[in-house]
């Protein structure tokens, strides 16, 4: 009689435990078990348009010298400062302001050295090549103001200017287009500049040139 009574408690015991998981069951869900002290993850670093770049440039250029006379290579060298200005937010439509001094040379025929200051204004649009836009095609085209700060010809132990008298001038405005390849804050690119034509200035250029530069 004793142990029936033993079994019938115990029986009892596991009923009220059974209930009593079932409704803990119900009222916390087992999804709200896990932990609350998840690793968090570390955002990715956004992407950072650089306002400013430094740029070497060379370039085999076209003189045209005078009216009767043919076109001379020369060599430069170009070194220059570019400001990059968004002009629409969240899209990458930019006009780029700077300035660069140029230094030429030729050896051959005129034996001279120029020394250049200019100003040019482009507009560019960059193609983004990945997500994180850190690669990126940049066409561009405008215009410059040029002005020709030395430019002396070098003939038979003699030195003479090529400006005024010699009939160079001291300004002239041309237009160029090129493209540039972007690879975080470096850059390369290639470039075609002209003179606006005018047959009463010269000397009339032709410029082609590869450059490289950095942001900041």
């Amino acid at each position: 009689m004793t142990t029936t009574r033993i079994k019938m408690a115990l029986f009892a015991a596991l009923c009220l435990s059974l209930n009593a998981f079932a409704q803990y069951d119900d009222e916390y869900d087992i999804e709200e078990w896990t932990l609350d002290e998840e690793e968090e993850v570390a955002p990715k670093p956004q992407h950072k348009e650089y306002k400013n770049a430094f740029y070497l440039q060379y370039s085999p250029s076209r003189y045209k010298p005078g009216e009767e006379l043919n076109r001379i290579r020369f060599d430069e060298m170009t070194v220059g400062y570019s400001r990059f200005i968004e002009v629409v937010e969240d899209m990458p439509y930019f006009v780029e302001v700077g300035a660069n001094m140029k230094f030429s040379w030729e050896t051959s025929i005129l034996n001279a050295r120029v020394l250049t200051f200019r100003i040019p204004v482009n507009v560019m649009y960059k193609w983004y090549l990945w997500k994180d836009k850190d690669y990126a095609i940049a066409p561009f085209a405008g215009a410059s103001i040029r002005a020709i700060a030395m430019a002396r010809e070098h003939m038979e132990a003699k030195s003479t200017s090529l400006l005024n008298g010699g009939g160079w001038n001291h300004f002239q405005v041309s237009w160029q287009t090129g493209v540039r390849f972007y690879l975080k804050r470096y850059f390369f690119g290639v470039s075609y500049s002209r003179d606006f034509r005018d047959s009463s200035k010269y000397p009339g250029v032709r410029e082609c040139g590869v450059h490289f530069g950095v942001g900041f």
